[in-house]
Order: C-alpha cells, then structure tokens, then sequence
C-alpha cells in the first residue's frame, strides 16, 4: 500500500469546487482505510453465486443508462486506472446489480431479505461486511455526490447516494479511532458538503435524512472537532458552503444566523439536531471515551433553542419546519430527561418553546406533533412545565377548542387525534390530580367533571370506546392519591373530601354501567382482542371499586346490593350480572367487616337463590354464573351467619350438574367447604351422598369433580373422631379408584362404551390428543391430589423443635388408606408410563402430606416413598421432577429427625447420583441436572455426614466433578444450583471433627479444580446475570481456605482461562481486591468488573 502513495497517475479529488483532497498530500497509510470502502465492496462481489453473463450484460446496460452523463464517472476511471481495464465492467456491473437488486426491499416495503432470489444470497453479506471492511470511501463520496442529468437517473444515484450515507455511518460507529482530528475535519467538509448538494439538489428525502444522520453519528464519535456543531451547521447552510469548524471564529452569532436561514435550512439543520439526540442514548455517557459529550451538548444549548424558536416563528417559517421544531423539541425532553432530570441548564432555556407548543394545539396541521408532546411532557417529565405553563393549559381547557373536541369525543369519535385530546387532558388531571381534589373553584371542578366524563363516552369499552380504559387508571390514581391525602395528616380539617368524594362515587356510577356485558350476540361477533380487552376492562373497574371501597366504606357495598336487587325485579339479567360482579370484586375489601352483614343479608335471602334454580327464570348463562361466584366471594360472610349456609349450599349442589354453571358452582362449594369445615363435619355423609348422585348421574367433568372432593375432604379432615374420619375418607377415596378402574378398563378395550366423564359439549380438562383412557387416569389422579389438599389441616402453629409431633402408634384403618393411595398411584403410573403429566401430578400427591404434622391417610410412611422413588429410573418422563419431590421428602423428615433415616437417605441419595450418572452430559436434562445438585445441597445443609461417608466412595467423587462439568456449562439453571452446592459445602462445618477432617481433604483435591471453574466463568465464560450466584463460592472460599489465593492464581493463570484480553498485572490486582475483600459484598462487583474487561466494553450496559 505504501508504494501507492506516490504513485503519478493519482490526482486530487474535487468537492464541490471548495476544497481538494490530494491523496499525495493526506497519505495512504493515514486515510487509507476510508478512501476506497465502497470501491472495495463492488470489487469484492465478482465472486458473487448466480450472478450469470446475462445478469452481467443486463446489470451493464442498466449502469451505461445511469451514468453515462455523469462527470464523476470519467474522473473515477481516470483516477483509479491501476486497477487495470476490467474496473470498469466490474464498478458498471455491480453497481448496476445494487440498484436492481436493492430497490425492491429498501424503497418499497420493509425487507424480509434485502437480496432477490435471482441474485444469490451473498450481496447483502457483502455489502453490511464491506461496510465496516478497512477499506475507505471516495467512491461512497463520488456516488453520493454524482450529478445525474435526466429523472430515472436522478432516482437511481438517490439509492446509490442512501447506500453511501449508510456505508459512512457503519464506519463512524465501527472505526472513528483510526481518524486523526485533521482527517476528521476533511470529512465532516465531504459530509456538509453532501448535505448541501442534496437539499440544492432535491434529493428525496431519505438521502437528506441519512445524511442528517450521518452528520449526527459524526458529531458523537468527534464533538471535540466540531463542538458547536449546531452554530457552524447554521453557518454553512446560511453561506452554502462547507467550511472548517475554526470559521466560527469570524463568523456572526448563531442567533444571527439562525434569523437569515429559510424554512428549508432551518428543516435542515433540525434534522442533524433531532439525530444528535435521539442517538446519543446510545452512548455511555460516564465512559472515558465519551467524556465531554454532555458538556458539547450544553455548549450547543443556546444555539439550539434559537433554531428551534426560528422553526416554530410562523411568520418566518413553514408549517413543515414548525412541525419538526416540536418533534425535535421531544427529541431534547427525552435526553435532557435521561440524561439528567435535574439539570435546569437543560430545562430553563425551553420554556418560552413549550408555550409555543401549547399555543400550536389549537391549529390543527401542527396538532399531531404538539398534542404528542405535551403528553409526554405532563406524564413523564413535569419538571420542564412551569406554573405558567400549567395555567396556559387551564386556559385551553375553559375555551370553546376544548369544548368542540370534547364533544366529539364524548359523542363516540375515537380517531387517534381524538383520542390523543382525551389523552391531554387524562395527562393533565394526573399532573395535578393533588391539586384538583381539594380545589373549589369552578374552573377545577369543571375539569373534574370532564375527567369523570371520559368514563360515560359511548360505545363499550376496547371494542369502540379508546379512553374509558386511561380513564379508569386516572380515577384509580385519584383515589388512591385522596386516601394517602386523608390519612397522612387525619388531624386536619379536610373540608374538600365531601365534594372530592362526590367525583369519585360519579366515576364509579360511570364507570361500572360501561361494563355490562353487549347481548350475546352482537359480544361473539367482536374479534379475540376486543373481548379479552372488554374483560380487562371489568377487571380494571374492580380495582377502581377496591381503591374507592377505602374511602366510602360499606356504602359502596350497599349501594351495589341495592343495584342488584333493582335488577333482579326489574328482570334486567346484563345488569344484574354487572352489578353482582362489582359486588363479588368487593368481597376481598369486605372480609371480616360486620357492617356490611346487613347488605349482603338482603342479597342472599332475596329471591336470588330460587332464581338462580334451572327452569325458574331465563337468565343468560353468564349473570347465572357471576350470581353463584358471589357465594364463594363471600365465604367469610357465610361463616359468620351459618344459618345462610344450607340454602346456598342445597343451590350449589342443584346446579353444580349444568355445564354452563359447573366451574363457578365446584368452586364455590370447594371455598364453603374449605372455610366453613367446622361447621359443616357433621354433614359429611351427606355431602357424600349428594357426590355419589351426582356421579351416577355422569352430571360432572372433571375440573368439578376435583375441586367437589377436595370440599368434601376439607369437611372430613374436621371430623374430630378418627374411626369416623377414616371412614369417611374411605368412602370418599372409593370414587377415586372406581376412576382409576375406569382407565384401565378403557386402556384394555377402548371401544366399551364407557365415557370418560361428562363431555357436553366438552371437559374443562379435555386435550385433542388425549385417549378416554388417559384422561379418566389424569381425573382420577387430580381428585386425588384435591383430596389430599383437602385433608390438609388449617394453617396453625407447630413447635417443631418441640416432642415428635406425629403419633408412633399404628393405625390399622390408616395403613390400609395409605396402602391403597400408593397401589393407586402405581396402578396409573404403571399403566400411562410414557405420560409426564401422570407423574407430575403423582408427586403433587405425595407432596400433599410432607408439610402435615399430624398422621393422616397422605401423611405415607418414609419408607414407602423412598421406594416408590428408588423405583424410577432414568426413562421415567419428568424423573427430574421427582428428584425435586425427594428435596422435599429430606425436608418433611424433619418433623421426626433424619438420625434414624440415614440407611433410607443414603440409597435415595445412591438413586439420585445413580440418575445423573446415566446421563451423556448434564445439559442432556438441565432438569434433573438441577434437581439432583439441589437435592445433594438439601441433604448436605442438613445431614453432611449422608455424603461425606457415601459408600461407594467413587459416588460422592462422581458427583463433585459432576458439579464442575455443570458450572463449567452453559445451562443457567443447574449452573446456579452447582454454585449453590460449592458455596455450601466450602463454608460446611460439621459437628464432629472427624466430619470436618474429611471434608478438608475433599477440598484438597477439589479446591484447584473449584478455583480453575470459577476463573473461567468469571474471565467471560458465564453470562452477566449469572455472577452474583458464581461470587458466592467464590467469597466462601477466600474465607474458608487458606490455599485459596494460590488455587486462584493458578486457575487465572491456567491455559483454559479464556479471555485474552485480561493482561497478568489486571489478574494480580483482581486477586488481591477479592484476597483484601475476605468475602464482603463489594466482592460482587469486583467480578462483574473484572468479567467486563474479560468480555470487553460492548457488554457494558448504557447508562
């Protein structure tokens, strides 16, 4: 390359008749890497696949159209004559090639792949690679420059002249280092001169605005070469010249010159300002190499105020450059905002400007961008808005403008504009949502009535109405805000809460009539969205009710009793289902509140009940079922007045067989039975037989089914004699094994004409590739895990250092309960083996009685589970799930001491090694990898001595490398549980010394083997959010280990340690911080730090 500096045929290139750049007299060597890159990347696709001799010819034809008027063609040939005659075919063809084949994806529609099928599927690679190739880019200036004579060649050096831009856009972003100052100067003059050429030109827009951004990249990566970046733009579009930074010198000042630019100048330099600060939150501000950039930004302040006020002058300027000024106003909220909120040098100057945007809302060519912004600004940077400027709004807000927009919103017209006015004045009421509420003057309340308004607009809310839902969110808020004002100083006078108060029970008037259900049909015909947004629609309104329940108390319970019971005799069945569903959304706020006794009472002894019954009345099915969810709502209102019990309960079990009323009746009969168990244990037989009715009747699928047993199991478990308690559960589990009986006779003959459950029109449970066999198999299964969770004792206070909590006298009757629940879960398991669902749903049943104290049929014995465990092997479906079970199986052992399990505990730990053994590598099962690491962690923290004396000996040693192969991989989930395991067993400390002994010598020999893991993945092997779990070893062994500093060192200084980067003086220092730290917090960012220099500084975060 050297030998190309002096060579003869090389003359200067011209720019714009202002300035040349001589090669001779820049270097080769120093400019080299940006003079030809376009060049390069044209060169470089001769070799492009499919390109045939026809496309050649054609692509030749093409380019001779394009440029054969053009000067610069003549001048590229001349000047790069080296390259020897084949350039021209080549720079003709593939140029040719870019234009056809580029012009599709990038003027048309965004690309799914930017390179035709005709063309092969390299150009694109080549193109994107070449742009950050160390070659450079006259040719990229001389094709973004070139002056084309007719029209379809103009159109065809525009998209030349966008790949240009583009190409120096990828350099400045990859390789600004290799400029020195004077080379960057030379550019910045070849880009303002590209920019001037275009806006005289009449580029399209999409060059300029590249261009734009270009310049803006330029500023970013050199802000101390063009630090007023903003005055000398202005002041080469007033003079139309590209000239050097140091002109400013002489030049007049930027106000002055701002004043001289026209609509399009101004437009101009907006863009390059818009870009400057939409793109410098890409940048990390408080990193070295960006130092200066906020202070350049402050320094363009003034400047940029003035260009904005020009744009937005509309005696000076057009309606186009009034628009860009507000957008690049957003543009300088946004920054100022993230770069710092609190810096008045960012905020004070754009006063007077957001004046003008408030004044600009009533026009409507500049509505769009104006109401935008202002938005933004009252919801997420208030610190811009000065009390002035809140009045100016008020002002607005009183006039005839709003009046008109108001009206048309409220009269259904949900256009974006429309809805961007409703969006304004929501923005505005929770900027001031302190102030409004205790304010009595008209133009305040005036406001809030509006505000409430927004609630009542017509249409159904998602579907038609756009508002109601902000809406909601602003009452909400203000409610919440009312409660906090009450609360925090309730020695105050508080005059303002009546007439506050008053708009807020008006917002829920509104808002709970806007979501009564549309008829059936015309509610089927909305698409998916529009349901599901209608429902979060309800659910958003609940919450409003919740937040206002606070400050009106059971007068907002009242008030929707009454509601309900107008409905019902007024046989107006949407609104009786909206009202009853605001009613059930109170329940959570009511609890234990007695005062709202007498309004639930009229509900629940009105004729509601016989309603309800089929046959009586033609409710729609969904009022139907949002009347019997109230019962389970307010279970703790039927604990309290038992004798409202029967009725709700005989209704429940009359409608419980209706598919349309199964679900919500199942679950309110589960939530009676689980709260009012006491009351009800001597109901049991016959809750009983009301279950085996409706079971012979095939009346029940099987999502009732499951939550009916577990009811009827949580009214049993309240049977205080043992004998009857027993029995009943017998009886209960005979439903259960009839359904497991069930299966197997399906699983044996699939056409006997038994049905697996009640299928009309379908089971909650059904799944499309599921066999009746297995489905009955997964019914019988889940009623007994709800049976199990039924037996369950209530929530209470267990001393578990205490005497041996369980009885030790054996129960002939229990034995045989739990003998029959292990048969039925083999019976299914062996019968569906391939199904993990099956045994997913097994170990939700043997977890159901570790938590219990007390015997009971799903309290099964130590003995039992651990051979059902032992029993599964590594093609069992989810065995990594039951790995997680015996985690928790080591935790119930407790409740009687692990001393007399280690035998058991010592082969369910054999089996667990056993598994992880079996497989090619831990990643094969990141489950079981998983769970097995935290099952050993599990017996490890409370019986070492289970693993310290693990016969054989090579299982224990098995699994300590097992555990480095995991923190050495790249599953996240097991590599956290190996790091777990380490940090537990550095810090072990047993009770014996002998225990502690063996321990030392493990550490021994794992502690080098520990240290080389961990200095791998904290030398850029693990990932970021993975290095606070790796420093807890990594302190543990630093405390514990007096070796630890030289098994460190030799693991950072280990040929596998990974980064390159990481010089050996930054590993001595990392060492002797983390040596100095002995395990403190602050060692966490230690690590982070030093992985951050391993992987380099593009994985740093922005600030």
């Amino acid at each position: 390359m050297a030998a190309t500096r002096g060579k003869p045929g090389v003359t200067p290139i011209h720019i714009h008749g202002h300035h040349k750049l001589n090669w001779n007299e820049v270097g080769i060597e120093a400019i080299n890497h940006w003079k030809l890159c376009l060049l390069s990347l044209l060169l470089s696709m001769t070799s492009t696949p499919g390109l045939t001799e026809i496309e050649k010819s054609r692509d030749d034809e093409v380019l001779r159209g394009v440029t054969k008027r053009s000067p610069a063609r003549h001048e590229l040939e001349h000047e790069n004559s080296s390259f020897g005659t084949p350039y021209r075919v080549l720079v003709n063809c593939h140029l040719g090639l870019l234009i056809t084949t580029y012009y599709p994806c990038l003027f048309k529609k965004p690309p799914r792949s930017p390179v035709s099928p005709d063309h092969g599927g390299t150009i694109t690679p080549h193109l994107y690679t070449r742009g950050g190739s160390p070659h450079p880019l006259p040719i990229s200036a001389k094709l973004s420059r070139d002056h084309y004579t007719n029209t379809s060649n103009i159109i065809s050096a525009t998209r030349v002249k966008f790949f240009g831009a583009l190409t120096i856009i990828i350099k400045l972003n990859n390789e600004s280092s290799s400029l020195t100052s004077d080379d960057a100067v030379e550019l910045l003059l070849v880009l303002i001169g590209w920019y001037l050429d275009s806006l005289r030109n009449g580029t399209g827009p999409l060059v300029i605005r590249k261009l734009s951004s270009a310049l803006a990249t330029f500023f970013l990566h050199f802000h101390r070469v063009w630090r007023r970046f903003t005055h000398h733009l202005c002041l080469c579009l007033a003079s139309n010249q590209p000239l050097r930074p140091d002109a400013l010198d002489d030049a007049p000042e930027s106000s002055t010159l701002i004043e001289s630019l026209d609509s399009a100048q101004t437009q101009a330099a907006l863009w390059v300002l818009s870009n400057v600060l939409e793109d410098i939150a890409k940048f990390d501000l408080n990193s070295a190499s960006n130092m200066g950039l906020y202070d350049a930004i402050l320094e363009n302040v003034p400047a940029a105020v003035a260009l904005m006020s020009r744009g937005m002058s509309p005696q000076s300027t057009s309606q186009a450059a009034h628009q860009d000024s507000i957008k690049c106003l957003q543009s300088w909220v946004w920054f100022a905002q993230r770069a710092s909120s609190r810096d008045t040098r960012l905020s004070e100057p754009i006063g007077p400007l957001v004046t003008a945007v408030i004044s600009s809302l009533t026009v409507d060519e500049l509505y769009d961008a104006s109401v935008e912004l202002m938005v933004d600004l009252l919801s997420n940077c208030s610190m811009f808005l000065t009390d002035a400027h809140i009045e100016n709004l008020a002002e607005l807000f009183d006039s005839s403008w709003f009046q008109n927009r108001y009206q048309a919103l409220m009269q259904g017209d949900f256009d974006f504009d429309s809805v961007q006015f409703g969006q304004l004045l929501l923005a505005f009421g929770d900027a001031k949502v302190d102030k409004l509420m205790q304010l009595n003057d008209r133009r305040s309340q005036n406001l809030l009535s509006n505000l409430c308004g927004l609630l009542a607009a017509q249409g159904y809310p998602v579907a038609e109405d756009k508002i109601f839902v902000p809406a909601l969110e602003f009452w909400s808020t203000y409610a919440e805000t009312m409660t906090d004002a009450m609360y925090s100083d309730e020695g105050a006078a508080n005059t303002w809460v009546p007439q506050a108060l008053s708009h807020v029970l008006q917002a829920v008037s509104n808002a709970w009539q806007k979501v009564v259900y549309p008829p059936h049909d015309e509610f089927v015909s909305w698409d998916s969205n529009e349901r599901i947004g209608f429902n979060d629609a309800r659910k958003d309104v609940i919450d409003l009710l919740q937040s206002v329940y606070s400050l009106a108390g059971p007068q907002l319970v009242v008030t929707f009793a009454d509601l309900v019971l107008k409905a019902l005799s007024s046989s107006s069945w949407l609104q009786l289902e909206a009202a009853a569903f605001c009613l059930g959304g109170l329940a959570d706020c009511v609890g234990e509140d007695t005062r709202c006794d007498g309004a639930l009472a009229s509900v629940f002894t009105s004729p509601l009940f016989s309603a309800l019954r089929p046959g009586q009345a033609d409710i729609p099915p969904k009022a139907r079922q949002t009347c019997v969810a109230l019962i389970e709502h307010y279970t703790e209102y039927f604990e309290r007045n038992i004798s409202h019990l029967p009725p709700a309960l005989n209704l429940l079990f009359v409608v419980v067989g209706e598919h349309p009323m199964a679900s919500a009746a199942a679950k309110s009969i589960y939530r009676l039975c689980s709260s009012c168990r006491g009351h009800l244990h001597t109901e049991a037989d016959g809750f009983l037989n009301e279950y085996q009715n409706l079971v012979s009747r095939g009346r029940l699928d099987c999502g009732a089914s499951e939550k009916i047993s577990g009811g009827i199991a949580s009214v049993i478990q309240a049977i205080p004699d043992s004998n009857l308690r027993y029995t009943s559960c017998a009886r209960l589990l005979g439903f259960v094994q009839a359904d497991v009986q069930r299966s197997l006779e399906l699983l044996h003959s699939p056409d006997s004409g038994v049905t697996p459950c009640f299928v009309a029109p379908t089971c909650s449970y059904a799944a499309s590739d599921e066999s009746p066999a297995l489905h009955t198999a997964l019914k019988a299964l889940r009623c007994l895990a709800s049976i199990g969770r039924g037996l369950q004792a209530p929530d209470v206070s267990v001393d578990l250092d205490g005497e041996q909590a369980r009885a030790s006298k054996a129960d002939p009757q229990l034995s045989h309960l739990q003998e029959s629940i292990m048969t039925m879960i083999g019976q299914v398991q062996g019968a569906f083996n391939t199904s993990g669902e099956v045994v997913e749903i097994i170990c939700t049943v043997l977890r159901s009685g570790f938590s219990e104290v007390e015997p009971g049929p799903f309290v099964l014995p130590p003995h039992s589970v651990a051979q059902y465990l032992t029993n599964q092997g590594l093609e069992t479906p989810r065995v990594g799930l039951l790995v997680s079970t015996a985690c928790s199986f080591v935790s119930s052992l407790e409740h009687d001491g692990l001393q007399s399990q280690h035998a058991m505990l010592n082969s369910v730990l054999l089996w667990v090694v056993g598994l992880l053994k079996q497989l090619p590598n831990p990643e094969a099962d990141p489950e079981l990898s998983q769970n097995g690491i935290e099952f050993v962690t599990r017996l490890l923290s409370k019986s070492p001595v289970i693993l310290l004396r693990l016969e054989p000996q090579n299982a224990a040693e098995f699994f300590f490398l097992f555990t480095l192969q995991v923190l050495d991989g790249k599953e996240p989930l097991p590599k956290a549980s190996a790091a777990v395991f380490w940090a537990v067993f550095v810090d072990l400390k047993c009770d014996s010394q002998e225990l502690n002994d063996i321990a030392q010598q493990a550490m021994q020999m794992l502690g080098p083997l520990l240290s080389q893991s961990l200095a791998r993945n904290i030398g850029g092997n693990a990932s970021r959010s993975e290095l606070d779990k790796l420093s807890e070893p990594l302190k543990k062994l630093v405390v514990r280990c007096p070796m630890a500093k030289s098994w460190l060192e030799a693991g950072l200084t280990h040929e596998s340690f990974p980064s390159t980067r990481i010089t050996h003086q930054e590993k001595s220092m990392f060492l002797k911080k983390i040596i100095s730290l002995r395990g403190a917090r602050a060692t966490n960012q230690v690590v982070r730090e030093f992985w951050l220099s391993a992987k380099g500084s593009s994985f740093a975060y922005a600030s």
